[in-house]
């Protein structure tokens, strides 16, 4: 092609990516927590969450490629040029380049210890990703399906990985061993992990099994102080105590998974601290 059409083939491919990007960003912003997608098998207009985020990764590599090649190709020197003539100029504009700073610097900071009005938006994505996840959809712990039948049964379903496998099997469902993962049986059966899970579930509470589901695992994160102290049967001044010990500071409604963040831990292993 001659210049002209390359560059006109980079500037539509530039303009598709963006839009790709843009629409992959919004859906990652809303889109349940990886435990709830891959649990359920959520897709948005078809596609999953993984794809989604493959999807915005490689089109944002892409970009960055279109535009380097864009520049360095096509419009390299008058960029030079316009940068070499308008520096001079821009020394001249220290208002502008000073108040410009400030806005990076506003935007960056203010995300990062999540200052109004940026801490509303984050929370208004965290409160979405969170909102799709429901009591009946809920697994026995976070990424339950990459767990296999020998390390479900026992711990978190009150039956032998045999005795699960010969349920599946006798509900006419494939699973080859227990050393298969419930998202590979699933996958196998064309079914999501909690309606494979759902479906061992009945049988164990009519023959009177009793399944462990822990309650305060589910959704750890989003739970602030004062509502895992009452999980615990605790009152929200002795885990603050706890923490202080560890040199932890909270208050009461401060969320998990921001004072984990904060001390450098996984939610999982300030409850234990708290436990």
């Amino acid at each position: 092609m001659k210049k002209k059409s390359w560059k006109s083939f980079v500037s539509f491919s530039l303009a598709w990516t963006f839009l790709i990007i843009f629409i992959s960003g919004i859906v990652l912003y809303i889109a349940p927590p990886g435990r709830v997608s891959n649990w359920t098998n959520w897709t948005l207009l078809g596609v999953s969450k993984s794809a989604w985020q493959a999807i915005h990764t490689i089109f944002s590599y892409t970009f960055v490629v279109l535009s380097i090649f864009h520049l360095f190709t096509f419009n390299w020197k008058i960029f030079w040029y316009y940068f070499t003539s308008k520096a001079a100029q821009g020394l001249n504009k220290q208002k502008e380049l000073v108040f410009s700073l400030i806005l990076i610097m506003v935007v960056f900071f203010g995300t990062y210890y999540k200052i109004q009005p940026f801490k509303a938006i984050i929370d208004f994505g965290e409160w979405t990703t969170e909102s799709w996840e429901t009591k009946e959809e809920q697994a026995p712990i976070p990424h339950a399906e990459i767990l296999t039948i020998k390390e479900l049964s026992g711990k978190y379903i009150k039956m032998s990985a045999d005795s699960i496998l010969m349920l599946i099997n006798l509900k006419g469902l494939k699973a080859d061993s227990t050393g298969q993962s419930i998202m590979k049986i699933s996958e196998l059966n064309n079914i999501t992990p909690a309606k494979l899970y759902s479906i061992i579930l009945p049988t164990n509470r009519e023959g009177g099994v009793k399944t462990e589901v822990k309650p305060h695992i589910v959704g750890l994160g989003r739970k602030t102080i004062k509502e895992l102290a009452k999980e615990q049967g605790k009152e929200p001044y002795e885990i603050i105590e706890v923490l202080k010990k560890n040199g932890i500071t909270a208050t009461p409604e401060d969320k998990i998974k921001s004072v984990a963040e904060g001390a450098g831990k996984t939610p999982m292993e300030l409850l234990e601290m708290i436990k």
